[in-house]
């Protein structure tokens, strides 16, 4: 029996709300359009909502297409009523077009009816399976998206894409997926799946003519109807701002070249130093195999001797040369698997000198089990040169020994690294020692940490500020180490012998 009927009844069932009131459904709407609604209303009983449309007759006798809901009204006792909301389908479709078409976003409606079916010929059972055989086999993928058909899409679409409404509809929507982005696709479907109420993603998308385009995908999986197999997916142009992006990286990396080069000048004097012992070495050598040659009886063994120190000597030369110059070179970071102790040997090489100048000594406790790390060799060197000048610099006014102490320790993940000094600290700046052009130092250009930080993140590490007091300061910086010891030729008692005078000692 109907109990309440709203005022806009006189339009509709051919009914006032007076004359409803009181009667059977199956008396207000006839008999034909009762059977029709029968599965819904058994659903309601079972007090599940449920939403469907159907032609509704008018007072004139006319009929208009309704969207239906009946909700459920369940009582102590089961099932004790239920409301039915109608709305105007034709209404309803003008505000919602009038939304659909003058959004900025670009939206397709793509059928995914014959999804669970693709998926049961794929032995594919869950969003984890999806997953796993994505990864493995991305032509799944592809098979997956050409069979899923464009349904409708907006003009804001149309725009983007460079396509007419008409020409798409129908189409398989892996029309507008490169093979690149086809993983992007695989982890809607898995949220799809997995019953997620949101998906977003940056991928890359093709127009008609087949350009790339920039966008952000978002996902709303509705799931009020179980008989509705349309999903509904918004892309938004992003290029101007994955422009703005690759820019300002591009201008990292300029900066980050930079200071580099910056840096080199400072060490200069150290680097001089460093080469001119070798070559000091590779004279001496030499006047002395001319000697032993100029003899009445040549010593041909001593002048061999001096000859092949002499080789030794300017390998060690060029060694130490292409290990500076590689700091300066603007070019693609490399990421491999190397020693990072054999990389501290190597950079207190090329600082010792400019230390030495500001009468500090170098202490080295490195963990001799540490494994190999993850990274870029050159970047991580230039992170360390920066953290021991500044340690250096900072010790530089202190009375009585001035230190500074390197160590290496490793855990299940990671290699860290600490650079530990007896200066008088940081003082009051620990919160701003990261922050670009922020610096202490009078002719400080404020970068080095804030490109430190910057190089670490890259890595998946971290530089950190751990202790800081009148009495001195460490830093620590870690990244990933690699599962895969000893496969880097950049090991100790690798191709560099005699390269590092000892430099350790217990304080």
């Amino acid at each position: 029996m109907c109990r309440f009927a709203n005022q806009y009844h006189h339009s509709w069932y051919r009914s006032s709300p007076h004359e409803m009131i009181g009667r059977h459904l199956q008396d207000i709407i006839g008999e034909k359009d009762f059977s029709a609604r029968a599965p819904h209303l058994a659903r309601a009983r079972r007090g599940e909502t449920s939403y469907f449309e159907i032609p509704v007759p008018m007072r004139n006798g006319s009929f208009r297409d309704a969207a239906v809901t009946y909700t459920p009204k369940m009582g102590p006792s089961g099932f004790d009523g239920l409301y039915i909301l109608t709305f105007d389908v034709a209404v309803l479709h003008q505000r919602y077009h009038s939304v659909f078409d003058s959004t900025a976003a670009g939206f397709w409606v793509v059928d995914y009816a014959k999804l669970p079916g693709l998926l049961t010929q794929l032995s594919i059972t869950d969003a984890e399976a999806l997953g796993q055989a994505a990864r493995t086999d991305p032509r799944r993928v592809r098979q997956l998206l050409d069979a899923l058909p464009v349904v409708h899409l907006n003009q804001k679409a149309c725009q983007l894409f460079d396509v007419d409404v008409k020409s798409a509809m129908d189409q398989p929507f892996g029309q507008w997926w490169p093979d690149e982005s086809l993983q992007s696709f695989a982890q809607q479907l898995c949220a799809f799946l997995a019953g997620e109420p949101f998906f977003e993603i940056e991928t890359v998308m093709r127009t008609e003519a087949g350009d790339k385009l920039d966008v952000l995908l978002t996902c709303t999986f509705v799931k009020k109807d179980p008989d509705a197999t349309t999903v509904t997916i918004g892309t938004t142009d992003i290029r101007a701002r994955v422009t703005k992006e690759q820019e300002l990286a591009k201008a990292q990396t300029e900066l980050a070249h930079a200071a580099r080069v910056a840096l080199l000048g400072e060490l200069m004097a150290s680097i001089a130093h460093e080469v001119n012992q070798p070559l000091a070495a590779i004279a001496a050598d030499g006047n002395g195999a001319l000697r032993w040659l100029a003899k009445d009886e040549p010593n041909l063994n001593e002048a061999r001797a001096a000859i092949n120190r002499m080789v030794s000597e300017s390998r060690r030369a060029s060694d130490v040369i292409a290990k500076t110059k590689s700091l300066a070179v603007k070019a693609t970071p490399a990421t491999t698997s190397f020693d990072i102790n054999r990389m501290i040997e190597d950079t207190l090489l090329i600082v010792r000198r400019q230390v030495v100048n500001f009468g500090a000594e170098i202490e080295t406790r490195l963990d001799d089990t540490a494994p190999s790390v993850i990274g870029d060799r050159v970047q991580l060197q230039q992170v360390l040169i920066n953290l021991v000048v500044n340690a250096a610099q900072a010790v530089s006014s202190c009375p009585g020994p001035r230190y500074i102490r390197l160590t290496s320790t490793h855990d299940d993940d990671r290699v860290t690294v600490a650079v530990e000094d007896n200066g008088p600290g940081v003082g009051n700046h620990a919160d701003r020692l990261f922050d670009v052009f922020f610096t202490t130092k009078q002719s400080g250009m404020g970068m080095g940490l804030a490109i430190s930080r910057t190089i670490l993140e890259a890595h998946g590490g971290a530089i950190h500020l751990v202790e800081s007091s009148d009495r001195g300061a460490t830093f620590t910086f870690s990244v990933p180490h690699s599962t895969r010891q000893g496969t880097s030729s950049d090991r100790r008692g690798g191709p560099y012998p005699g390269m590092i005078p000892p430099i350790s000692k217990d304080r």
